[in-house]
């Protein structure tokens, strides 16, 4: 039998997301952030392993825009009958996830900006002549890790509440027609 954070829901949301994909989620992103934060130190102790740095940030890029291209599509599905707004699909707002998931997802993608932007700023510092290149300035892609993993989660367990407007007519005002530019004759 799985379990579940809440209650069954009827549809997908958080309130009945099993157990094991939240886990499965969270652990992801937890083995991600730690393996960017021991490449960042990595690169940031040694000029040497600054490629490893610029390789583990790429490869944590191009998961998180795989992930944000997936959940973009899948909420996307998901907005023909959900609210879906973008906020709460990326960073978890309202009641998307349950608090522990929005708290440690979230936490994720603040310590992924945090240690992007600090590696970066070491690799800076480390510049000496004119046409330096750092190769450190690549952790600042690594927290796409973090947006794309949150947008896949609340795409596929996250709670939205239900479409407001239906009809495409019904969401923008009615235009009202191009006046006449030809003059008819009176008559």
């Amino acid at each position: 039998m799985m379990r579940t954070v809440d209650a069954a829901p009827t549809r997908p949301g958080a309130e009945g997301t099993p157990v094991a994909a939240v886990r499965t989620s969270i652990r992801i992103d937890v083995v991600g952030t730690a393996g960017f934060a021991v490449a960042g130190a990595l690169g940031a102790l040694s000029a040497d392993l600054a490629v490893v740095t610029a390789v583990v940030s790429l490869v944590l890029f191009a998961v998180g825009v795989a992930a944000f291209i997936w959940s973009y599509v899948t909420a996307a599905e998901r907005s023909r009958t959900d609210e879906v707004g973008v906020a709460n699909l990326y960073l978890l707002t309202g009641t998307t996830a349950p608090r522990p998931v929005k708290g440690t997802m979230n936490a994720l993608l603040a310590a992924q900006v945090l240690i992007s932007l600090a590696v970066a700023a070491i690799g800076y510092r480390r510049l000496t002549g004119d046409n330096d290149l750092n190769p450190l300035a690549f952790a600042i892609l690594a927290p796409m890790f973090g947006l794309g993993l949150n947008g896949w989660w609340a795409s596929h367990h996250g709670a939205f509440g239900p479409r407001i407007l239906t009809s495409a007519a019904g969401r923008r005002p009615a235009r009202r027609p191009a006046p006449d530019t030809e003059q008819t004759p009176p008559q």
